[in-house]
C-alpha cells in the first residue's frame, strides 16, 4: 500500500494566519511627505504620503507616459534610517511595491513582484522546464534607485551578497507558526515549516539576497507551487525578521493577500527538533 501524505500546500489567505504575531510597529514617518526615487532604469517614481496609511503613487518612464493611483501603504523601520515600505498598486494588472530606502545614503531598492493570470498558473512544471522558463510563474523585478537626484554611476546600490549562503536558521513568527531556512547558494535556499499551517512541508524555491548594512539582508523568494512572493529585512544584531508575503487570496485568481510578518531567529543545530 502507498503512503500518503497528508499535508497540503495552502493559499497565502490561509497562510496569514499565525504569522503576523511578532511584526513591528508601523510608523507615521512619511505622512504629509514625499519621495521622488530615480531608477537605474531611467524611470522616476513619486510616492506622495498623503497621511500614515494611505500615499499617490505615480510612476513616469517618458514625459509621455506617466501614470498615477492611491494606494494604501505600511511602513516600519527596523534600524535607524532604514524603512520598509508596501503597498499594492492597481493600474491595469496588480502589482507589489515594496520600496526599501535607505535615508542616510539616500538610495533605495524597490522589488516588484506581479503574479500570474489564469493561463500562467496553468503551465505545468514540466512545461516551464521544457520551454525554459522560471519554474515560478510569479514576475519579480529588482531596480536600484537615488533619492531626490537622477541616479548616476556614482550612486551606491544595495549589493547582491552570498553572506547569508551556507547558514540554517529557524524563524519564529507566532507560537504556532515557526519555519527553517537552509540557504543552499546563491539562489535557492530549502524552506520547511516546523509548526504551523504547512507543518511537515518543505520546498526549495529561487531565492535573491541582498546587503542592507553590517548583519542587515533583504532575503527574497518567490515559490513554484503557490506562486507567492516573500520579503523580509534579516536583522542579525537582534536576531529578528521583517518583511511581508504577497499571493493569492485562494487558489484562483482575484483577491489578493498581501500581510506583514515578524519573526524571532535563531541559528538552528539540526539536532535541535526532531522532525515528525
Amino acid at each position: 500500500m502507498k503512503n500518503k501524505i497528508t499535508e497540503q500546500f495552502i493559499s497565502v489567505g490561509d497562510l496569514s494566519i499565525g504569522m503576523s504575531d511578532n511584526i513591528i510597529p508601523f510608523v507615521d514617518t512619511f505622512a504629509d511627505t514625499s519621495l521622488k526615487l530615480f531608477l537605474e532604469d531611467g524611470s522616476i517614481l513619486e510616492l506622495e504620503f498623503i497621511d500614515s496609511q494611505a500615499l499617490k503613487y505615480t510612476r513616469a518612464e517618458t514625459d509621455d507616459s506617466r501614470y498615477s493611483v492611491i494606494c494604501g501603504y505600511s511602513a516600519n523601520s527596523p534600524r535607524k534610517d532604514i524603512y520598509f515600505i508596501d503597498f499594492v498598486v492597481s493600474y491595469g494588472c496588480t502589482a507589489s511595491v515594496s520600496v526599501i530606502l535607505d535615508a542616510a545614503q539616500q538610495i533605495a531598492t524597490i522589488i516588484t513582484a506581479v503574479l500570474p493570470n489564469a493561463e500562467e498558473m496553468k503551465i505545468p512544471l514540466i512545461q516551464r522546464a521544457k520551454s525554459d522558463l522560471p519554474l515560478s510563474s510569479v514576475n519579480l523585478s529588482v531596480t536600484h534607485a537615488s533619492v531626490g537626484i537622477p541616479f548616476g554611476s556614482s550612486t551606491k546600490k544595495h549589493e547582491e551578497t552570498t553572506e547569508l549562503v551556507g547558514k540554517r536558521m529557524v524563524f519564529h513568527y507566532s507560537s504556532t507558526g515557526v519555519y527553517e531556512h537552509i540557504y543552499l547558494n546563491k539562489h535557492f535556499y530549502t524552506w520547511h515549516c516546523i509548526q504551523g499551517n504547512e507543518e511537515g512541508l518543505a520546498d526549495t524555491d529561487l531565492c535573491f539576497y541582498y546587503k542592507l548594512a553590517e548583519n542587515l539582508y533583504c532575503f527574497i523568494w518567490i515559490e513554484k507551487i503557490i506562486p507567492t512572493l516573500g520579503i523580509v529585512l534579516e536583522d542579525l544584531d537582534v536576531m529578528r525578521s521583517y518583511g511581508k508575503l504577497y499571493g493569492y487570496e485562494t487558489y484562483e485568481t482575484g483577491k489578493v493577500s498581501n500581510f506583514a510578518v515578524g519573526s524571532f531567529a535563531s541559528f538552528l543545530n539540526q539536532t535541535e527538533y526532531d522532525l515528525k
